[in-house]
This record gives structure tokens, C-alpha cells and sequence, in this order.
């Protein structure tokens, strides 16, 4: 499978600076071998595409080599990688609804928008300026309500609304809607 070799790159990249002792390193790459079909297989259920599942399988072990774990047993390791993957794709399922969403309701006339569609709206996303870039992020992306956005931002309700109401009006410019 591909994209084994893809995150045994992680796994590299990831231990090199610190390895005092090889077994380390194989230790790693040992658990990505036992576990990437598994990880693999659970993501691609979920996702139902090779592309999400490849960024879903990508996330799992990175949260796992992220931080150093240590589990009672062999058990207790797939048990928690089983459940991250699951997390990670239903999270990826959850954001790229709140992308359809939030596609049509800047662009309403259109029909399922293919990847296209998603790859210029994702670059005007980026395109805004930062503030409302990231009340976007946080309103459709993280799914927080207007008052929840204003909390995590320290911005009065009303300055939200008006900011995510600009953002909106420029993104449909940005899109030629």
C-alpha cells in the first residue's frame, strides 16, 4: 500500500532528531506495519474515498507520534488507535459538510460542486483578510454558534455577525456569484 511508505516517512521524519537508539525507529515503523491496513480499512468505511481516508489514516499517526504514549498493552493500543480513527473521520466527515454548507449558502444556484468548486472556495477563504478569515474558520469550519465565536474571538456579537456578513459578500465576489 502507498501510503504506508507515505507516513513511514512521518515516522522518520518524526524520530530522526532524537534517536539515541535504532529500536526505537523500528519500534515505530513496527507499529505502522501492524496497524495500517486496520487503520486503513476503518477510515475508508467511514469516508467512503481513498483521498479522505489517506488524510484520515495520515492524521491518526500523526496524533500518535505526536506525543509519546504508553499503553498496559498490545490491546490497549489498537483499542485507542481504532477509536482515533474513527474521531478523525467523522470529524472529516462533520468539516466537509459544514463546507457543503457553507457552499451553498454562498453559492445557492449550483448543483453538487465538484473539487474544483471546493479548491477555488477554499483559496478565497484564504484570500480574506485574517479576522474574517478566521470568523469564517470558526462559524462554518468548527461549527460555533455567533455568540460561542465571539467569546473565543473576545468580539462583541453584533461585530461578528458584521464581519461574517462582510466575509460572506466578499467571498461571493472572490467567486463571481
Amino acid at each position: 500500500m502507498s501510503i504506508y511508505f507515505l507516513n513511514s516517512a512521518v515516522v522518520h521524519a518524526k524520530f530522526r532528531n532524537h534517536i539515541g537508539c535504532a529500536g526505537v525507529l523500528r519500534m515505530e515503523e513496527q507499529i505502522v506495519r501492524t496497524y495500517a491496513d486496520m487503520i486503513y480499512r476503518i477510515a475508508y468505511r467511514y469516508v467512503k474515498n481513498s483521498i479522505d481516508a489517506d488524510d484520515v489514516f495520515s492524521e491518526v499517526f500523526l496524533a500518535y507520534f505526536k506525543k509519546e504514549r504508553t499503553f498496559e498493552c498490545e490491546e490497549h493500543r489498537k483499542a485507542w488507535l481504532i477509536r482515533v480513527t474513527i474521531n478523525c473521520a467523522k470529524d472529516l466527515l462533520v468539516q466537509n459538510a459544514r463546507l457543503q454548507q457553507f457552499h451553498e449558502e454562498t453559492v445557492p444556484d449550483q448543483t453538487t460542486p465538484d473539487i474544483d468548486t471546493y479548491t477555488d472556495l477554499y483559496n478565497a477563504i484564504e484570500q480574506l483578510r485574517p479576522e474574517y478569515r478566521e470568523i469564517i474558520k470558526l462559524y462554518y469550519l468548527d461549527d460555533l454558534s455567533v455568540k460561542e465565536v465571539a467569546q473565543v474571538l473576545n468580539k462583541n456579537e453584533n461585530t461578528v455577525k458584521t464581519q461574517l456578513s462582510r466575509a460572506r459578500e466578499i467571498l461571493r465576489a472572490f467567486l463571481g456569484e
